[in-house]
């Protein structure tokens, strides 16, 4: 085999699926069955946006979004849905900064203006929040099928239930032991989320400090019964958490609101973690009462999933050897899914990247660090 991929989440399936389109004889190992819901990349529905504090992202956001584009010409279907997007809160000035400096559409809207276009957000005298037109919402459950969809039409081998016990990089081949027999491939892409430590140690020189934590969301009815026409909204906190909500769109049930904030570190392999917390619950229903009270406060559909947490919050995309990593995407990078799928590709393949590759490197410090949770 040329390329192995490990993990058939949103990165590594967009990986798939780029080497599939260049036509490199790949195959795409995934444990447990497609779009399971035991890792990141499962639900409805995610949050794309331009708005960063930092230009990095925003530039990737930029690129991002034209590879969504592609995705969807190849797919044939809508994938990333506009709805505009709002972001509130003490870094709310610091992504206008950085949206300025890549010249990127956005405009402050003032308490009144947005009362009037949102009046399902309470807003505070005074306040003003930052408007980004481009905005929306990532189907993420049909946008990792579709990806399925492609790689395989396109020559990709995809194998479910092919778990990898170890990865033993020897001379110029990468072996993998798996669960179905020994794979050996030119390039491992390793993309399993929260597994990545564990499959990755002794593999590399450097084994970064990733930290799986389990995250709760809840969907919350519209009280006008149209909760498409709401748009994304980030409340950044300077302390405690940052709360966001996410529209209806695809097969979301309703609108979807959770803090990004780290839940409890456990261990991937003593999943699924389907328990829900009754005190996050009560947590969610408080901020819809305070900030959205355009929806009913009684949430009446709960998921969990795993963010995969570095130290510093930036994902790891590198190679080393024969391995390629591409994971600690830290519960925001579903956003960068297809362009992420292409940039392992090209490291897979010997090629330049179009992302700060210092700032995402698997020997960086911070990776030796495990994330304060």
């Amino acid at each position: 085999m040329e390329v192995a991929v490990v993990g058939s989440g949103v990165i590594g399936s967009a990986a798939a699926r780029s080497l599939g389109a260049r036509g490199v004889p790949a195959v795409l190992l995934e444990q447990f069955g497609l779009g399971h819901a035991r890792g990141s990349s499962h639900g409805a529905t995610r949050i794309f946006r331009f708005s960063y504090p930092h230009t990095d992202y925003v530039e990737m956001a930029i690129r991002a979004r034209d590879a969504w584009a592609r995705l969807e010409d190849d797919a044939g279907e809508k994938l990333l849905v506009p709805t505009g997007g709002l972001d509130a809160g003490p870094f709310a000035s610091e992504c206008a900064a950085a949206l300025k400096a890549c010249g990127v559409e956005h405009v402050w809207l003032a308490a009144g203006e947005i009362r009037l276009r949102f009046p399902g957000i309470a807003v505070r005298p005074g306040e003003r929040m930052l408007f980004q037109p481009e905005a929306g919402v990532c189907l993420a459950g049909r946008a990792v099928a579709a990806q399925h969809r492609l790689a395989a039409r396109d020559g990709v081998q995809v194998r479910t239930g092919a778990r990898v016990l170890a990865i033993e990089p020897q001379n110029d081949r990468a072996v993998l032991l798996t669960s179905a027999g020994e794979i050996s491939a030119r390039v491992a892409i390793i993309a399993a989320g929260s597994w990545n430590e564990g499959l990755l140690a002794g593999a590399v020189a450097h084994v970064p400090r990733l930290t799986a934590t389990v995250q709760q969301v809840r969907y919350f009815k519209p009280r006008d019964g149209d909760g498409a026409r709401w748009p994304t909204l980030i409340e950044w906190q300077s302390t405690g958490p940052s709360w966001y909500a996410v529209p209806m769109a695809g097969d979301a049930p309703g609108v979807k609101v959770a803090a990004h904030v780290p839940g409890p570190a456990v261990d991937p392999r003593d999943g699924p973690f389907d328990e829900i917390d009754p005190a996050l619950e009560q947590e969610a229903a408080e901020y819809v009462r305070r900030r959205l009270p355009g929806l009913a406060a009684e949430g009446f559909a709960a998921e969990t999933c795993l963010y995969t947490m570095t130290a510093d919050e930036d994902f790891v995309v590198d190679r080393e050897g024969t391995l390629v990593i591409g994971g600690g995407c830290s519960g925001h990078a579903f956003k960068f899914g297809p362009l992420l799928g292409e940039v392992l590709a090209d490291l897979a393949l010997g090629q330049d990247t179009c992302i700060p590759r210092a700032r995402f490197s698997l020997s960086r410090r911070a990776l030796a660090t495990a994330p304060r949770l």
